[in-house]
């Protein structure tokens, strides 16, 4: 059975209030239900001009900084009218952001509407980044699907569907391999955002007695994944890579040899990589299943794996030193027009020859419905070098305008020399703003996207990640079972060679001695390396490549960071150290708070080995298992009598 359900209806704009920690101005409706993860910056609404449409009818509505500032021209009577005008339409909330100004005629008109006005402590780009972040979790789309086994193997998130004979011995195989079940059945997968496919248990897996199973279709029998195979093999979720569809071996039908072709499957709206894999007798399912992990991997960094072993070696890093991005005099990253054009395959309509010249400073994103308006003061405080944004809305208020009045705001807008106007897919440019453009010598480029806002959501996303903060951190980063691990240390306590021992017991390795770590837009730290990656330096072998000894199974691009593992020497052999509370320790990287714990390295220590059974105690307070409390509750259950046999003190209950 497939069920779709387009939205979650159980959002709230108390849900809101209570997870962005916003103060209420005035309450309206709070439980009024939120129906679409979008939020909408007011601008044009300000100046009398309205395009009825789901921006002014089932958007929440932001109010900054620069509104306020405009705002604050007129007088009260005037402020009234405009708010007045406003609030009559039926958009379900508007947030105040924490350095905005607030009127007095906006509270009454909002009263006089039963609006709902709320109050933001972060600014208006963490405001709108937030709200968006929790609404589009929270009101994802899903569907679920029967038939289907998701699977964790070596970080690639693999649906496995078709021969219902091999499905289950190759689950089996995969899990005994060291690979993870989400679930073999009931899965549940949610479009989390634009090329974000999530696959989830149906059951709940928060509590300390569930269990992961697979069906047997044969017999009808449940195999109990976590007991036989511990929970490092189950997790809850995962997102979805690929799709493989096992299929009885046809000796009359061509399967595909080179991999050259890209075969997808559409799971809402998301087109997914799909692998037909022929099965037969002396076929390894689970190697070749690994295998096509490994290299939608190399995939993924725009490699065919054996061009990349034979040829690719050498250009690879030096196109990663070129990817590493250009700055100006004063160490500020830059992006010039022509990357952002290559990223989204935009058509230059004027300024071809400025693109390689021209940088974009920010990832500020502008619709610039005041400054159209003739309100031009905040480019002049702010200085704006950020993408401009131009909609079917821009131009039929600009029709509005007298015709010299129009020629005077667009001169005055273009003179600030912004690097670059992006227009909408189907705008037709009136050839008085396309004279102007050119006459100012500004680039004019047209996207594919129809709407606006699917250009903000997509230029936003990249130009985040791409002016992301970063931090480089002495250490050695790798993944322990899904997990991101930062070993530290002082120089010489033997950082590298635990890492090099993790990766011979199967885990792998994202950078060594310096790791550079970056927030991404989601508020995840990510860490890969600051230099060449896939280097160790082992003190009596000096440097050796883990990727070419390895493989690729024993190394990743970049890793989500989940805990911080201090390795220090135990200064005396006669105090045994037991006591860590990695649960409440933590360190602060780029403003994220990450659990931190020690571990103390000694002679009969294996660091390795220790490594592995604390981000596996991790793992298990994650899924709701407390081995502590566990153990002191058997304490209690215990007798005198048997607490002496077995030399427990009582008093630890």
């Amino acid at each position: 059975m497939n069920r779709l359900q387009v939205y979650n209806e159980n959002v709230t704009l108390r849900d809101i209030v209570t997870h962005l920690n916003l103060d209420v101005i005035y309450e309206g409706n709070l439980d009024l239900k939120i129906k679409i993860p979008s939020i909408y910056q007011i601008g044009y609404e300000l100046i009398g001009f309205f395009e009825v449409g789901e921006e002014l009818t089932t958007y929440i509505h932001i109010y900054g900084r620069k509104e306020s500032r405009y705002l604050a021209r007129f007088t009260p009577e005037e402020r009234e009218k405009i708010f007045d005008n406003y609030f009559k339409y039926g958009f379900p909330a508007l947030i105040i952001t924490n350095e905005s100004i607030i009127f007095p005629e906006m509270i009454e008109c909002a009263k006089k509407h039963n609006k709902t006005v709320l109050k933001s402590h972060m600014r208006t780009s963490a405001t709108i980044r937030e709200a968006k972040f929790f609404l589009s979790k929270e009101l994802a789309q899903e569907k679920m699907l029967d038939g289907y086994v998701c699977l964790d193997v070596m970080g690639i998130g693999i649906l496995i569907t078709g021969y219902e004979d091999a499905k289950l011995g190759v689950t089996i195989e995969l899990l005994e391999r060291g690979h993870r079940l989400i679930t073999d059945n009931h899965l549940i997968i949610k479009r989390m955002a634009e090329n974000d496919l999530e696959g989830y248990n149906f059951f709940d897996k928060s509590t300390m007695d569930s269990h992961f199973f697979l069906d047997n279709p044969k017999d009808g029998s449940k195999i109990d994944v976590t007991t036989l195979f511990g929970i490092k093999a189950t997790r809850k979720m995962k997102r979805i890579d690929m799709l493989i569809v096992l299929e009885e071996w046809d000796e009359k039908k061509f399967y595909d040899r080179l991999g050259l072709d890209e075969v997808t499957e559409e799971f809402l709206g998301e087109n997914i990589p799909k692998l037909t894999i022929p099965v037969r007798k002396g076929r390894n399912l689970a190697i070749i299943v690994e295998t096509a992990a490994l290299n939608y991997r190399l995939k993924a960094m725009g490699l065919n794996s054996a061009r990349y072993f034979m040829k690719q070696s050498q250009m690879l890093i030096m196109k990663n030193k070129k990817k590493q991005g250009e700055r100006n005099m004063n160490g500020d990253k830059l992006l010039s027009v022509m990357q952002l054009k290559r990223q989204f395959n935009l058509k230059v309509l004027s300024g071809e020859d400025r693109l390689e010249e021209t940088y974009i400073k920010t990832t500020s994103i502008h619709r610039p419905s005041l400054a159209l308006a003739g309100y031009v003061e905040n480019y002049k405080d702010e200085a704006y070098n950020g993408v401009q944004i131009f909609s079917k809305a821009e131009f039929k208020y600009l029709d509005t305008l007298p015709e010299e009045m129009r020629i005077k705001n667009i001169s005055n807008y273009l003179q600030f020399k912004l690097p670059v106007l992006v227009l909408t897919a189907d705008v037709e440019v009136p050839s008085y703003f396309l004279n102007l453009v050119k006459e100012n010598n500004t680039i004019l480029c047209r996207s594919s996207y129809k709407k606006a806002s699917q250009v903000i959501a997509n230029f936003n996303s990249f130009l985040e990640t791409y002016f992301t903060p970063s931090i480089s951190v002495h250490g050695v980063f790798v993944e322990l079972y899904g997990f991101g691990v930062l070993l530290t240390g002082k120089s010489g306590v033997g950082k590298s060679e635990t890492a090099l021992e993790l990766i011979h017991r199967g885990h792998r390795l994202i950078a060594d001695d310096l790791v550079k770590f970056v927030k991404d837009t989601s508020g995840d730290i990510m860490g890969t390396a600051a230099n060449l990656p896939y280097f160790m330096e082992i003190r009596g072998l000096g440097i050796i490549d883990i990727k070419t000894l390895y493989g690729l199974g024993a190394v990743r691009i970049n890793k989500k960071l989940d805990i911080v593992i201090e390795l220090k020497e135990q200064e005396r052999e006669d105090v045994y150290l037991t006591a860590v509370d990695y649960q409440t320790s933590s360190t602060e990287i780029i403003g994220k708070d990450v659990p931190k714990m020690v571990l103390y390295i000694s002679s009969g220590r294996n660091a390795a080995a220790m490594v592995e059974i604390a981000v596996m105690n991790l793992m298990a307070t994650k899924l709701g298992h407390d081995p502590e409390k566990l153990y002191k509750e058997g304490l209690k259950r215990m007798t005198e009598e048997e607490r002496e046999v077995l030399g427990v003190d009582g008093e630890e209950s």
